[in-house]
């Protein structure tokens, strides 16, 4: 038995939404885009403040966040930085009477923690590195190695779990595929199963990149259609 689910246009538009926010987010991991100076100020301050009250969710005013200019006009910003990064909840909230009510996430409890951790990843890496003049393929390094030996796999670089979840996102949206696409749908599915088989196996990388490019192709040549341009940018970033 199959469930068809009829959306109109408020929640449409609200899946495009959680598509883009989605994206956004990604590409803040990828890029390496850490939080605001005030974000991570204001963090601070909960975080100090959660020590004292022995509680993950922290409730006060304003006014302990004073050292940070124009507070009040910034707060919304901060906290919308902070959900962005998933440093706090989506329900922490700033109320009319300027009480602001965080409520941490894990991420956003070991944020320096891992901060710290990143940047002394990142200094060992720019200590190791090796500078190439002119076009270098297939080159392996070891330092502080004597007679060793190296094998290389042609899937080097190749993140099989993005694209897994990345499809997990485009499979939320099937029981649209058939209005959506109407005669394609049933080639988006089977795509989707084929990169589904081939990520699981871990194999065939330029395959799997030739089917996204498919179900990208035949996204961009639904017309008019918010779910298939919410698809078409979630696969930009592959």
């Amino acid at each position: 038995m199959s469930i068809s689910v009829k959306l109109n246009k408020n929640g449409i538009k609200k899946l495009q939404r959680e598509l883009e926010q989605e994206m956004k987010k990604r590409t803040i991991v990828r890029e390496g885009v850490g939080l605001r100076k005030d974000s991570e100020k204001f963090l601070k301050i909960v975080l100090e403040k959660r020590e004292e009250n022995g509680s993950d969710i922290v409730t006060c005013t304003l006014d302990m966040f004073s050292e940070i200019p124009n507070i009040e006009f910034n707060v919304g910003n901060i906290m919308d930085d902070l959900k962005l990064h998933n440093c706090i909840s989506s329900n922490s909230t700033v109320f009319i009477s300027g009480e602001v009510q965080v409520i941490l996430t894990i991420d956003g409890i070991e944020y320096f923690k891992e901060k710290e951790i990143q940047m002394k990843e990142n200094q060992r890496i720019t200590n190791n590195t090796n500078n190439f003049y002119g076009e270098v393929t297939g080159v392996q390094i070891q330092q502080g190695t004597v007679n060793s030996s190296q094998s290389q796999s042609v899937n080097q670089g190749f993140d099989y779990a993005e694209v897994a979840e990345i499809i997990q996102k485009i499979k939320k949206y099937d029981s649209f595929f058939d209005d959506e696409y109407g005669e394609n749908a049933l080639e988006m599915r089977n795509k989707i199963d084929e990169i589904e088989d081939l990520v699981q196996k871990e194999e065939n990388p330029s395959r799997i990149k030739a089917l996204l490019n498919d179900i990208k192709n035949l996204s961009i040549g639904v017309a008019g259609s918010l779910i298939a341009s919410g698809i078409v940018t979630l696969l930009s970033r592959v």
